[in-house]
């Protein structure tokens, strides 16, 4: 698999209906401003392409927290359905973790579904108590 980042519009144009199966939030017509918003912030998107068809995203951005030092954070990790279970999430979170120790990061954190725990468990990742939570900011008004 050819893993590559994600920068220019006809790439990441082409990643929004792989996204949009992961963020069904998203629009086609905003998906490439929001990238970019996020792209000032740190975030990178990675594309895994077996033959020139993409099969695996991944975003990603470095960050430091007091209660989590440094880390890669994986805010994005999704494979084409037509392909799941075929190891492309494997390599690509290999590929992220192995770019992390070269760029001295210690640790990968994520917030996974509860359906994708079975494929983080197989991993290696240690699950914490910690449930992430939500609310409209005007309904505490």
């Amino acid at each position: 698999m050819d893993i590559r980042e994600l920068q220019t519009d006809f790439d990441i144009a082409h990643a929004f209906p792989l996204m949009k199966a992961l963020r069904d939030r998203i629009s086609r017509a905003t998906f490439a401003n929001e990238i970019r918003r996020q792209q000032t912030l740190g975030y990178q998107l990675f594309g895994g392409f077996e033959r020139e068809h993409l099969v695996v995203l991944a975003g990603v951005r470095r960050s430091h927290t007091l209660s989590r030092g440094d880390h890669l954070f994986v805010d994005d990790l999704v494979s084409d359905e037509a392909v799941r279970g075929a190891g492309h999430g494997r390599e690509i979170m290999r590929w992220l973790a192995r770019r992390a120790a070269a760029d001295g990061i210690p640790r990968i954190y994520l917030d996974a579904r509860i359906t994708a725990k079975g494929f983080y468990e197989k991993l290696g990742f240690t699950f914490h108590t910690s449930i992430p939570c939500w609310i409209d900011v005007d309904q505490l008004g």
